[in-house]
């Protein structure tokens, strides 16, 4: 199955959510507890999401016209080029994407701590989180190479804003997560669950 857009053949996104059944189907049925299999489907759909999103559609026809007239262009590798130039020139367009970049990642900073105890020590989160933003765009040039053209814009400042939402998750989860979450909880007369600590 594909759809056409203009000349170009893609398989949609919505191809991810298979793989994603099975692997949902798992976690309920693993039989831990309510705190792991909670963060592990926050994980299973973010993922999910983040592949459907930034690797897909993939162009499975139609290709040429895009190799002979756009070729490998439109990458950025400077460091804050792209961000400075979106700054300068703020639309209602560069503001979503200057958002959606920094909240790409932001659930990494909620679930990888929970699900992955080594990651709470900051210094090994900021290292993956600059490593997933990283392999994000590596990803997508690697798909580039491969369709010959650039069909997905490699972006350094992308990387950036992705790793920098992650962290600002992160420390945000990890002041949440020590009592004020419960209280705050409480405070809206709704109950915490049990694995939450209380102040």
């Amino acid at each position: 199955m594909a759809f056409t857009d203009g000349a170009l053949t893609l398989i949609p996104g919505i191809f991810c959510v298979l793989p994603a059944i099975p692997v949902a189907i798992w976690i309920t049925r693993r039989g831990a507890d309510d705190r792991w299999t909670l963060f592990a489907m926050l994980a299973l759909i973010h993922v999910t999401a983040v592949v459907a999103l930034t690797i897909f559609p993939i162009p499975i026809g139609g290709q040429d016209f895009y190799r002979q007239t756009r070729g490998m262009s439109g990458d950025n590798v400077v460091p804050f080029a792209t961000i400075t130039t979106q700054l300068q020139h703020l639309s209602l367009s560069t503001i979503r994407q200057l958002g959606g970049n920094v909240l790409a990642l932001t659930p990494l900073g909620i679930y990888g701590p929970e699900l992955w105890p080594a990651l709470r020590d900051p210094r090994r989160f900021i290292l993956v989180a600059v490593a997933v933003g990283i392999g994000i765009e590596s990803a997508q040039y690697a798909g580039s190479l491969i369709e010959g053209f650039s069909y997905r814009i490699t972006d350094i400042d992308d990387a950036i804003m992705n790793a920098t939402g992650a962290v600002v998750a992160f420390f945000a989860w990890q002041w949440l997560r020590h009592g004020r979450l419960a209280a705050i909880l409480a405070a809206l007369g709704v109950e915490s669950p049990s694995w939450l600590p209380k102040r």
